[in-house]
């Protein structure tokens, strides 16, 4: 299952790269449904069957095919502007299996999503607590609020991802999330159902989690003292995935999602609990396949030049982020250097001081983990087409589920 060599060359499932370079070029995003699949059943089995809610985490990637797929699944979507809302609708979600978190909602989203009766709203300030209060009273509505508390839980992980500190912009203290919910008839329009807590991403140790498990614990029961019973418990998302084995598979990653599932069942379980899973459903479930356009040395400087660039994968230039380089040929003759694309700027590196293989122009290569945080933050810069994306579906057919974009659309806003 997934990215293994056959005859010396890198397929996806059955299908062989090169079929896929040839038809639809380079670069392109590749996903292995059967991967996708394989990441929702563990979730499923983990969180869904225990009853918990699961709302996919739509930022890590918004392609409606695969938004279809995990709606088949029994997910709900976690979404984060009114962009993503209106492509939850499109997909065919309902209002119920929507919630919106975000730091930062406009009044035009709030309207939006109040008019549809979506399941609820992270609320992450007290200003938006204000303004979607406002917003219900003159729709003459109620609006379900989960509020976002932020525990100053280290999640051991990089701090550009890091979410549940005092120091970051997310959520709200627990004085303040107090005092709202002890003074919640000031705001009659929206209805407290509980909290929510996203401590950050790409966690690989259990350990945060099972801290937030207590946190929430100890603190509903302080609430519950006060005379403040909740309902909902959201305990976010941030399930790592391993960059440099990227085909590893999902419980070889995070062997403690079924602990962790099961210790919240146990000590949380009179809540309805919720989690919203983004990265670890998509990131390795694709690869960016690119052609090399030359190799060159500067003094003593090695850089393989592809046509992939940060326009396709931002992650390496904007968090130093690894993600593996794989040779569409099997190779043992290596040589340490950078793969560079061709855009016009000093950052546009996918990988930096590698060992790679004696790479040839024309010879064909994949940056792996690709699915997560690639197509989704990708951009138009140098007026670079978006790259297509093609998944390989479970019975071996190719499925184009995102065309190259032409000139002709780039232009049309202008």
């Amino acid at each position: 299952m997934g990215f293994t060599y056959k005859n010396s060359r890198l397929h996806c499932d059955d299908v062989d790269l090169q079929v896929v370079a040839d038809e639809y070029g380079t670069p392109a995003y590749v996903y292995s449904e059967k991967i996708l699949k394989r990441n929702a059943d563990v979730l499923k089995s983990c969180f869904i069957d225990r009853g918990f809610k699961v709302s996919y985490a739509m930022k890590a990637n918004s392609n409606p095919k695969i938004l279809a797929l995990f709606k088949s699944y029994g997910m709900g979507v976690d979404i984060v502007s009114a962009g993503e809302y209106q492509m939850a609708k499109h997909v065919g979600f309902q209002g119920s299996d929507i919630n919106f978190a975000g730091v930062g909602k406009t009044a035009g989203e709030l309207k939006l999503a109040l008019e549809d009766d979506i399941d609820h709203f992270n609320v992450e300030s007290l200003f938006e607590l204000e303004h979607l209060e406002a917003q219900a009273a003159i729709m003459g509505v109620q609006a379900n609020v989960l509020l976002r508390l932020n525990p100053d839980i280290d999640p051991q992980t990089h701090p550009h991802i890091s979410t549940g500190l005092k120091k970051n912009k997310f959520g709200m203290s627990a004085e303040m999330v107090t005092h709202l919910l002890t003074h919640a008839s000031d705001y009659p329009h929206v209805n407290f159902e509980g909290l929510h807590c996203h401590i950050g991403s790409q966690i690989l140790n259990p350990q945060p989690f099972l801290d937030l498990i207590d946190y929430l614990s100890k603190y509903t029961d302080e609430l519950s003292g006060m005379g403040v019973d909740l309902t909902h418990l959201d305990l976010g998302g941030g399930f790592g995935v391993n960059y440099e084995n990227p085909f590893e598979d999902i419980l070889e990653t995070t062997p403690y999602l079924e602990t962790f599932a099961e210790s919240a069942h146990k000590k949380l379980g009179n809540f309805q609990l919720h989690i919203q899973p983004g990265r670890v459903l998509v990131a390795n479930s694709a690869v960016l396949l690119s052609r090399v356009l030359g190799v060159k040395e500067n003094g003593d400087h090695y850089f393989v030049v592809v046509d992939g660039a940060t326009t396709d994968l931002i992650r390496p230039a904007l968090y130093n982020a690894y993600h593996e380089i794989t040779s569409y040929r099997e190779q043992d003759n290596f040589t340490v250097g950078d793969v560079v694309g061709p855009v016009c700027e000093s950052s546009d590196a996918l990988a930096k001081q590698r060992e790679l293989p004696q790479y040839e122009s024309g010879d064909l290569l994949t940056v792996a983990s690709a699915g997560a945080y690639a197509s989704s933050m990708g951009s138009t810069y140098n007026m670079r087409p978006r790259s297509p994306e093609v998944l390989i579906k479970s019975d071996g057919s190719i499925d184009l589920i995102k065309r190259r974009q032409t000139f002709a659309e780039m232009i049309s806003l202008y």
